[in-house]
């Protein structure tokens, strides 16, 4: 996003808590400033303005911060979410409520106290699974799948050890076909450029926590399909209020009841969708797009029109817990012409933790082709090749291979 706004001759400010981050680098102005003190940040792009810096617009990837966006914007009169949006954007509960109050299908939810809530809620919901989950974290954390009775105490207790505000959202959970889409509305137009298949084929190996591993590109959905699943995403984000802007949506297909949103945020997405992976695949740009309407552009979306149908992939490293010592194999498949990007989040040394979220995995990759047999080739010798040396003994770090 800094690089691309760059290239768009715009002068970029930074902030992040890390003084490492690479974008504070990156970027024209940099502060090592936790984004989350608002009033630090606010008072950082006053004194920038006050040296005459034109700052015009703000705008995020990846961090699931919309409600700390919509105060920025509303302190300095900029382009982006609103209060109420940056509100139900940024909590599941509130979010979940908002869609459904739209007519938006989604899943069965409520918000829920203890076990004896579950047990009851379940019951009423006739369903075979339900899926815990703090209503104010991201990135899996705290998130589990009930399937006894017997689990439903130690699930809430573990999603509360999450949480930050002390409220848990109980959802039915349905088996489907998961796809991550990318949105992005200017007014009565809109768009949907970001469309990816979700990848939770070795799910079982990490049950019951929820473990996803990448995507694929394109998506397998038919056309028809993917025109509904396009139409239901865009009118949830206007549900939340995004009327210009972007909105990164989480779509289950149900067997019975067709597509539904599982969630929504407003902004940009992470995991090298929006950056990389939709690109790659399609020759286009949004985060561009984006970059102007935060600034109070007009795009114009016909740019969005995609120029070519690539088979793309990213997946992740997941080797087992313990004192990382070693890896092996990294040097070896650099040399693949189809690897587009590789990134270890490791070192020897580290403490590597027992992978239940997102955050926790160990590296990524992003594989490119023709086709996705190709492709699929490429990601299986990636993981035959690469080892991590734990407890003196080598693993790969394929999803399930550190699993007992």
């Amino acid at each position: 996003m800094i690089r691309t706004a760059q290239a768009m001759g715009l002068l970029t400010v930074a902030v992040d808590a890390n003084e490492n981050a690479p974008g504070l680098a990156v970027a024209d102005f940099g502060e090592a400033i936790d984004y989350s003190n608002i009033d630090a940040v606010l008072s950082y792009c006053e004194a920038l303005i006050a040296k005459g810096v034109p700052l015009a617009g703000v705008s995020t990837m990846g961090s699931d911060i919309p409600h700390l966006l919509a105060i920025v914007c509303d302190h300095f009169k900029w382009p982006g979410p609103s209060l109420e949006t940056g509100k139900w954007a940024s909590h599941k509960y509130e979010m979940k409520r908002r869609l459904s109050t739209k007519g938006i299908p989604v899943p069965r939810y409520a918000l829920v106290d203890d076990a004896g809530q579950i047990l009851e809620l379940w019951r009423k919901w006739q369903v075979e699974k339900v899926i815990i989950k703090p209503t104010d974290r991201a990135g899996s954390r705290g998130v589990r799948i009930i399937e006894t009775a017997e689990e439903a105490k130690s699930a809430f207790e573990y999603a509360i050890s999450y949480s930050h505000n002390g409220e848990i959202l109980l959802e039915e959970f349905i088996d489907g076909l998961q796809i991550s889409t990318e949105s992005i509305i200017l007014g009565e137009e809109a768009v949907t450029p970001g469309f990816a298949d979700r990848v939770y084929d070795s799910m079982d190996c990490y049950w019951p926590n929820i473990m996803e591993n990448g995507g694929w590109l394109p998506s397998s959905v038919d056309h028809e399909v993917r025109e509904k699943i396009s139409r239901l995403v865009e009118n949830a984000a206007r549900a939340l209020g995004v009327n210009n802007g972007v909105a990164k949506g989480d779509v289950v297909i149900c067997p019975r009841r067709g597509p539904m949103i599982i969630e929504m945020a407003a902004r940009l997405s992470g995991g090298d969708f929006s950056e990389s992976l939709v690109p790659l695949s399609c020759g286009i740009n949004y985060v561009r797009t984006v970059i102007e309407l935060s600034i109070g552009g007009k795009p114009d979306l016909e740019q969005l029109i995609p120029v070519h149908n690539k088979a793309v992939a990213n997946r992740y490293f997941f080797p087992p817990q313990g004192v990382l010592e070693e890896i092996r194999g990294l040097a070896e498949i650099e040399k693949i012409p189809e690897l587009h990007k590789l990134d270890i989040y490791v070192s020897a040394g580290d403490l590597l933790p027992e992978i239940d979220s997102h955050a926790r995995r160990a590296g990524v990759f992003v594989v490119v082709g023709n086709n996705r047999q190709v492709v699929q080739e490429i990601v299986d010798d990636i993981y035959r090749t690469v080892e991590f040396k734990i407890g003196g003994k080598w693993h790969d770090a394929s999803p399930c291979a550190g699993i007992e």
